[in-house]
């Protein structure tokens, strides 16, 4: 089965590299797979999996009918039998070039959403897609809200964005080498109860939280240390200066590390041993408490979006109601006691295998039955 990928945000790192994944996982279950996308590291990889690329723009007003051209091209020279799109522009675009194709070398269109819609036409492309699929049930909640629609009036599936089992697994440790350096400069006391806040450094990840959590850890006679793994750099400076002040008038800001944007994040978050989710507004997806959880960390998070599937999951006794600053302080003070059972094994369908079979039965069961 050919089957081609368009995806205008393709880069490494976070949600943004489901396309690479899918595309070099369905590769190797027999599937031939074409990605449209702007340059990027992941070609490389891409390659190396036989999977082929054609370089792409953003597809804008000024750009769309050259892109609107190569498209076409690349499906019929590719004979592709499915088409998945990243994004609305690139569900609407594929629809197009759909449309003008003889109806026999059609393909199937199946829009991926990772993130809720905000580009103009995103409703009208649900209905243009012959499948739709959401990487949680919180968003295809919304999307079902958002449209006033019944769940079920569409092909509408729950596909997760699951986890490398390769490098996310209960019982990975970071090495030796990396741990002797990490206490070197970021060590704690022994006895200390450290935790990960990773995120970027905004006001609705709820950074604001940590100053009564750490008081209130401190006032039960807890010593604890919260180490923020966010992008310093890229964050509005004057938030940041408001938050570490914040910290500053709490006394708390002694027990505070800014371990900045980490590329050895897992490490990072196992070797703290618990991670936070403060975040005040519901997502549609975390793929860090997802990679969190996978690894064996405890998540304390609000009850509410992905966070709340998740722990749902993965470890219900760290769901917290969303703003209660208590329960998660509580929660905290439990697990600095005892460390809660975690999963040995992690669960369907949270596992990139898990995601890349899902795709690959629906890109069948649609292609079986075109013909029927």
């Amino acid at each position: 089965m050919n089957v081609l990928h368009i995806s205008p945000r393709l880069r490494p790192g976070g949600i943004n590299q489901l396309a690479a994944d899918l595309a070099s996982g369905l590769q190797q279950s027999g599937f031939r797979n074409t990605v449209i996308s702007p340059p990027n590291e992941l070609v490389g990889r891409m390659a190396a999996a036989s999977v082929q690329h054609h370089s792409s723009r953003n597809i804008a007003l000024f750009t769309y009918w050259n892109e609107y051209q190569r498209v076409r091209r690349i499906v019929r020279s590719t004979r592709a039998e499915v088409i998945l799109a990243y994004t609305t522009p690139a569900t609407n675009l594929a629809w197009r070039v759909c449309q003008h194709l003889p109806e026999d070398e059609r393909p199937r269109l199946i829009g991926i959403h990772t993130t809720y819609p905000k580009h103009p036409g995103w409703a009208a492309s649900l209905n243009r897609c012959n499948a739709v699929v959401a990487i949680s049930r919180h968003l295809r909640n919304e999307l079902t809200r958002r449209v006033n629609q019944n769940e079920d009036s569409r092909d509408l599936w729950v596909i997760p964005y699951g986890v490398n089992e390769e490098l996310c697994f209960p019982g990975y440790a970071p090495s030796a080498a990396w741990v002797e350096q990490w206490e070197r400069q970021n060590g704690a006391p022994d006895g200390t109860l450290t935790f990960c806040v990773p995120g970027a450094i905004t006001p609705m990840h709820g950074l604001e939280d940590l100053a009564p959590i750490l008081a209130r850890l401190a006032a039960a006679k807890i010593p604890a240390r919260a180490y923020i793994a966010g992008d310093t750099a890229k964050a509005d400076q004057k938030y940041l200066a408001g938050l570490r002040q914040l910290y500053k008038k709490s006394r708390v800001d002694a027990n505070i590390s800014w371990v900045g944007l980490r590329p050895d994040l897992r490490d990072v978050m196992c070797q703290c041993g618990i991670v936070l989710s403060l975040a005040k507004a519901p997502a549609c997806h975390d793929r860090v408490v997802l990679e969190a959880l996978a690894l064996g960390c405890p998540v304390a998070g609000y009850d509410h979006g992905a966070v709340g599937e998740l722990l749902d999951s993965f470890l219900p006794e760290g769901r917290v109601a969303p703003g209660d600053i208590a329960g998660i302080a509580d929660r905290l003070e439990q697990w600095h006691a005892y460390r809660p059972h975690m999963q040995e094994v992690l669960p369907y369908p949270y596992r990139l295998g898990d995601t890349i079979r899902s795709i690959a039965e629906l890109c069948s069961s649609l292609c079986r039955g075109s013909t029927e």
